[in-house]
C-alpha cells in the first residue's frame, strides 16, 4: 500500500513538473469568427497536442507548438497543449462580433449618408480620412474626394465590423498614367485607376487616341488633351485629362550648298528642314575633304567625297547626304588671318621677284571680304615661278585705309618683301594653306612728331622729281617691331605721323608693291628732340626701289655704311668687307635664276670696318643673285659661281 502511494505521488509531482516547463503564451480574447494564436516554448515542448473544452465556442487547430484558436460563439473556452502525459492549459474569451453595417455605401463628394449597426454601445471610424470622415457616435458620413474608404464599426471588448464606401465625383482625380511625349508616327499606352469609361483626344490632326485602349498616336507636331470619361455614375458623367505634346519625327532634311570645291579653298553647306534635337556634319573621307561643325567644307585632295548630316532626336538617328566633287588646285591659297574680329575689304597680291633686274612685280590681286577673324584667297593658273603673297586693309573705292588699324602684310607675317616667305610654285600644282597673318596696329598718345616726302625719279620727258602720291606709309616701333600708324602720301608727296610717344626709337617704311624699299630706320625721339620733320625717300622708277635720303635728321648721322664682295666670279668661296657706323644683325640670301632661294645665313656686322667669309661651295656653277640687308644696309648684286 505504501508502494502505491509513492508511485502516485511521483506521478503527480511530474504532471506538475511538465506543466511548469510548457505554459502558454498568447493573446487569450478574440472574437466570432476572429483568430488569435497560442504557442509553447519550442525548444522544450514540442511534439504535444491542442485541443478545446468547447468547440461549440472555439476550436483550435495545431501548427506545432502553436495552437490556432478561431471564435465560433460567445463564451469561454478551456484550450490545452498535451505533451507525453503532461497537460497545459488556459482559458480564451470569446466575443460576439457586431451585426453588419447597414446603410447606403455609394455617394457623392460633398454629400453625407448615415450608416447603421444592430449591436449597441460601438463606434465608428472612416480610413483613409481624406477620402471621408465620419462622426464616432453618429455615423454620418461627408464625402471628401473620389474614391474608396473602409467604415470601421468596433464594440467593447475589441470586436468591430468593416464596410467599403465609394465615394464619385464628376473628376477623376490623379487617375491618368503614362509618357507626356510622342513622336509623331509613333504611339505611346495611357492608362487609368477607373474603369467604366473610355478615352478621347481634343485635336486629332495632332494626336489620336484608341477609345478603349487608350493608345495614343503621333500625327502630327502640337500639343493635345488626352481624356477619360466615365459616364452614368451616381454624381453624372467623371472626366480627367492630360496633355500629350507631339515631337516631330527626326528628319535630316536635305542639305544645300555647292556641289564642288577646289583643294584648298572651301564652300558652306546648310540644311534647314531637319528636325531633331542635336546635329552634326561628318565627312566621309577626311582625305578629299574636311568639314566643321558648322558645315564648312574644306578641299583636302582630288576626289568626291560623301559629307553627311546627321540628326539625333525622337528616339531616332536620321542622316542626310551631299556629294562634293573636290578639284585638283593649281595655284596658290590660304587665309588672310586677323588677330581680332575684322569686318571689311581686304585686298590680296601675288608678287613675283625677278633676281635679275631686282623688280618686284604684282602678277595678280584679289578683293574679299572678311566678316570675322579670316578670309580665304586664292589664285589659279598661274605660271612656275617664285612668288610672294601680300595682304592689306582697303575700303571700298579701292583706296589703302590709313590710320591705326592692322599692318599690311607679306605671307606669313613679315613687313618686309625680302623678309617674307618665298612659295616656289610649279605650275599645275597646288600651293596651299599659305596664309598671310594680319597684325593689330596699337594707337598711341605722345608729343612726337615725324614727318617727310616722298619723290619719285624723273620720266623720260620730265624736267625733275615728281611727288610719289597716293604711297603707303607707316611707322612702326623700333623694338616691339608693332605697327603704330599708317598713312598715306599726298599730292605733294608729304606724310606725316602724330602723337608718337618720345623715349622711343622708330623705323618709317613707304610701300609699294613693286618697289624694294629700304626701311628709314634709327629716329630716336626724345623729351628735349620730340620731332623729325625730314625723314625723306626717293622712288626710283628704273630701279624699282625705294630708298631714304638721310640729311637733315635732327638726331641721326647720315649713314656711312658700305659693303663689298669679292673675288666675282668664284670658285665658291666670298668675301665680304664693309664699313658700318654702329654694330648691326645682317641676313645674307642667295638665290638662283628662278628666285628659289639656295643660301641663307646671319650675319653680324660689328661697328667700323668689317670681314668675313662666306662658304658657297656646296652651289653648283652658275649665275646667282646675293642680298644682304640690314637696318642700314641694303646691297644686292649678281654673282657667278665658275667651278
Amino acid at each position: 500500500m505504501k508502494k502505491l502511494i509513492t508511485l502516485a505521488f511521483l506521478a503527480v509531482f511530474f504532471q506538475l513538473a511538465s506543466f511548469a516547463q510548457c505554459p502558454i503564451s498568447g493573446t487569450l480574447s478574440t472574437c466570432v469568427g476572429n483568430h488569435t494564436y497560442l504557442s509553447v516554448d519550442s525548444s522544450s515542448c514540442t511534439g504535444g497536442v491542442w485541443s478545446s473544452s468547447a468547440t461549440s465556442v472555439a476550436t483550435v487547430a495545431s501548427s506545432g507548438t502553436m495552437g490556432i484558436v478561431t471564435g465560433v460563439a460567445a463564451g469561454m473556452a478551456t484550450i490545452s497543449y498535451t505533451v507525453g502525459g503532461a497537460v497545459t492549459t488556459t482559458v480564451v474569451t470569446i466575443g460576439a462580433a457586431p451585426a453588419p453595417i447597414t446603410g447606403t455605401t455609394t455617394f457623392c463628394v460633398g454629400t453625407t449618408t448615415t450608416l447603421a449597426d444592430a449591436t449597441a454601445g460601438g463606434s465608428w471610424s472612416v480610413t483613409p480620412s481624406y477620402i471621408a470622415t465620419i462622426n464616432p457616435a453618429t455615423a454620418v458620413v461627408l464625402g471628401i474626394s473620389g474614391g474608396t474608404a473602409t467604415a470601421v464599426y468596433s464594440v467593447p471588448g475589441g470586436c468591430s465590423v468593416s464596410a467599403t464606401l465609394t465615394i464619385e465625383s464628376s473628376l477623376l482625380y490623379d487617375s491618368l498614367y503614362g509618357p507626356n511625349t510622342v513622336c509623331s508616327g509613333s504611339s505611346i499606352s495611357m492608362s487609368t485607376t477607373a474603369t467604366g469609361g473610355s478615352w478621347s483626344t481634343s485635336n486629332a490632326t495632332v494626336a489620336t487616341v484608341d477609345a478603349a485602349t487608350g493608345i495614343v498616336t503621333g500625327i502630327s507636331s502640337g500639343t493635345a488633351y488626352i481624356s477619360y470619361t466615365v459616364t452614368g455614375g451616381v454624381c453624372g458623367s467623371a472626366s480627367d485629362y492630360t496633355m500629350i505634346t507631339v515631337d516631330p519625327a527626326t528628319s535630316a532634311g536635305t542639305i544645300g550648298g555647292a556641289s564642288s570645291v577646289s583643294v584648298g579653298s572651301s564652300i558652306s553647306l546648310y540644311d534647314y528642314s531637319y528636325s531633331g534635337s542635336s546635329t552634326t556634319w561628318v565627312s566621309t573621307n577626311p582625305g578629299i575633304a574636311t568639314v566643321s561643325s558648322t558645315g564648312l567644307v574644306t578641299g583636302v585632295a582630288g576626289g568626291t567625297v560623301d559629307i553627311e548630316f546627321v540628326v539625333y532626336g525622337c528616339s531616332a538617328v536620321d542622316t542626310a547626304h551631299h556629294t562634293v566633287t573636290v578639284a585638283s588646285f593649281d595655284g596658290v591659297a590660304g587665309n588672310v588671318v586677323f588677330d581680332t574680329m575684322f569686318y571689311g575689304n581686304v585686298k590680296v597680291w601675288l608678287i613675283t621677284f625677278n633676281p635679275s633686274t631686282l623688280i618686284l612685280d604684282a602678277s595678280d590681286s584679289a578683293v574679299v571680304y572678311c566678316s570675322g577673324t579670316s578670309v580665304p584667297y586664292s589664285f589659279t593658273g598661274i605660271v612656275t615661278d617664285s612668288y610672294r603673297v601680300k595682304a592689306a586693309i582697303f575700303d571700298s573705292t579701292g583706296t589703302a585705309i590709313p590710320g591705326a588699324g592692322y599692318v599690311p602684310t607679306y605671307h606669313d607675317s613679315s613687313y618686309h618683301w625680302n623678309t617674307a616667305n618665298v612659295i616656289y610654285h610649279t605650275a599645275g600644282t597646288s600651293d596651299i594653306g599659305k596664309n598671310v597673318y594680319m597684325r593689330t596696329g596699337t594707337t598711341t598718345s605722345g608729343p612726337g612728331f615725324i614727318s617727310g616726302n616722298v619723290m619719285a625719279g624723273a620720266d623720260k620727258g620730265t624736267s625733275g622729281d615728281v611727288p610719289a602720291v597716293g604711297l603707303l606709309v607707316y611707322v612702326y616701333d623700333a623694338t616691339t617691331g608693332r605697327q603704330i600708324e599708317t598713312t598715306i602720301t599726298d599730292a605733294s608727296g608729304n606724310y606725316s605721323f602724330s602723337n608718337l610717344p618720345v623715349a622711343t626709337t622708330y623705323y618709317i617704311y613707304p610701300e609699294a608693291i613693286n618697289f624694294a624699299t629700304t626701311t628709314y630706320t634709327g629716329i630716336n625721339l626724345t623729351t628735349g628732340s620730340a620731332s623729325m620733320t625730314a625723314a625723306n625717300f626717293k622712288k626710283h622708277n628704273v630701279s624699282k626701289t625705294i630708298v631714304p635720303i638721310p640729311t637733315a635728321v635732327n638726331d641721326i648721322m647720315p649713314s656711312m655704311s658700305t659693303i663689298s664682295l669679292f673675288p666675282n666670279p668664284t670658285t665658291g668661296s666670298v668675301k665680304l668687307n664693309w664699313t658700318e657706323t654702329a654694330n648691326e644683325h645682317a641676313t645674307v640670301a642667295v638665290t638662283d635664276i628662278t628666285g628659289r632661294q639656295v643660301y641663307t645665313s646671319a650675319l653680324n656686322l660689328n661697328a667700323g670696318n668689317g670681314q668675313a667669309v662666306l662658304d658657297l661651295t656646296s652651289l653648283v656653277s652658275g649665275n646667282y643673285v646675293i642680298s644682304i640687308r640690314s637696318g642700314l644696309i641694303s646691297y644686292t648684286t649678281a654673282l657667278t659661281i665658275a667651278k
